[in-house]
């Protein structure tokens, strides 16, 4: 008969470390996949007139900006963010992320930059939907969706991901501001129909957050690490500490 020691039984089981996934990730990422396909599929029969042209006809009426109106202030920068501006900021995201050696983060950083527009350039081709038509800036062919707000969405999800769980709560709402003020520029400076923005929207939260799934445990892994390094730091400063 074989028994077991007092010692063996008051052992605590490790628990299972988390890697960092979640269910919702690739649930939201499927049924913004979802909407995307079916908004692609009314567009592609009369992209100039699908059946909600009457809602971005309106909106457009009351809100795009004087026609020939000068272009600064906010809506300048919005514009310039979503354009050039955008490839300054991530280079300056990548810096950091290389001096705490976040090797992961970078990657799934510049994929989150380059994944999200390349899906708005191909849904561009396929659909070709006609600009507005007297849009207040340089645009090019395509409407549907807003890349602007693909990759402010793509930022904005990126940084929350990138951020401690204790600052995301701070972050959310001024990136969740920050998408919806960028969404009514592009109205207004008349370079796209609503619900391009909201298309936008839609598939830069979907790629991002299949990304972020797909990365969660090396994304994790980085973590740990660093966590290995913080705590050998304190031990060595203890350590010296004590002399």
């Amino acid at each position: 008969m074989t028994t077991t020691s007092p010692a063996a039984k008051e052992t605590p089981q490790r628990p299972p470390a988390d890697n960092g996934r979640r269910r919702w990730q690739w649930v939201a990422a499927a049924s913004a996949a979802a909407f995307i396909v079916l908004m692609t599929l009314t567009l592609l029969p009369a992209p100039e007139t699908p059946f909600y042209q009457g809602l971005d006809v309106w909106w457009h009426s009351i809100t795009a900006g004087p026609a020939g109106g000068e272009v600064t202030g906010l809506v300048a920068f919005l514009n310039a963010f979503g354009g050039p501006a955008s490839l300054i900021v991530m280079l300056v995201v990548l810096i950091v992320l290389a001096i705490m050696r976040r090797w992961w983060a970078m990657l799934f950083a510049f994929l989150t930059y380059l994944v999200p527009s390349l899906f708005a350039q191909l849904l561009k081709n396929i659909v070709d939907r006609p600009r507005p038509g007297d849009a207040l800036v340089m645009v090019d062919h395509g409407s549907f969706p807003s890349g602007h707000v693909v990759t402010t969405v793509a930022f904005v999800i990126m940084i929350a991901v990138l951020l401690p769980a204790a600052a995301r709560r701070i972050w959310w709402p001024i990136g969740i501001a920050f998408v919806l003020v960028m969404m009514w520029s592009r109205t207004y400076l008349s370079a796209h129909w609503v619900t391009d923005t909201l298309a936008g929207a839609v598939v830069g939260a979907g790629v991002t957050l299949m990304l972020w799934w797909l990365f969660a445990p090396l994304l994790a892994r980085d973590d740990a690490r660093r966590a290995r390094r913080k705590q050998k730091r304190a031990e060595l400063q203890s350590g010296a500490a004590s002399y």
